[in-house]
């Protein structure tokens, strides 16, 4: 892969990972920012080991979930309002309260389901693509989904 090619691929991608991280991050959008820097720059430092069999999105996720477990397991990441989740774009068939709704259900998920339905949902993976970003079984990743989306007809209905 070229150096320009990888840029491109990389640009193209940017806006769906700091969402992904957004969320991730429970709406701490500076914590999702550094963390897409980071991951922009892992990414940057490693693209020639990139196999190209693969999608790209995948790899670059993969990096992006390993930075933020990586962090996660130094410190707890500290939440601020949900403002930030809204400057994202993306959001504007839901109202607020009902965007805020749905955020507040997602954040409340366990991280691998969580992980699973904003992969899914927000950024249009695959399960097999969603699998290997979170070094799962396929099934296992299923069943996050499924439990997800439980958990969030619960807490959406429950309201």
């Amino acid at each position: 892969m070229t150096r320009e090619r990888f840029i491109m691929l990389l640009e193209k991608e940017q806006e769906g990972l700091l969402k992904f991280l957004l969320v991730l991050c429970d709406g701490n959008y500076p914590e999702a920012e550094d963390l897409a820097q980071e991951t922009s720059l892992k990414a940057y430092l490693s693209y020639r080991g990139y196999v190209e069999k693969f999608k790209f999105s995948t790899w670059l996720y993969r990096i992006a979930y390993n930075s933020f477990i990586d962090r996660k397991r130094k410190r707890r990441l500290p939440t601020e309002s949900l403002d930030a989740a809204t400057d994202i774009g993306g959001t504007e068939s839901l109202g607020r309260m009902e965007f805020e709704r749905l955020y507040a259900a997602i954040e409340e998920l366990p991280l691998n389901e969580k992980t699973a339905i904003l992969l899914f949902y927000m950024e249009g993976m695959k399960i097999i693509d969603i699998a290997i970003v979170m070094r799962k079984p396929i099934g296992t990743v299923k069943s996050y989904l499924n439990r997800g989306r439980n958990h969030l007809k619960e807490r959406m209905t429950d309201e």
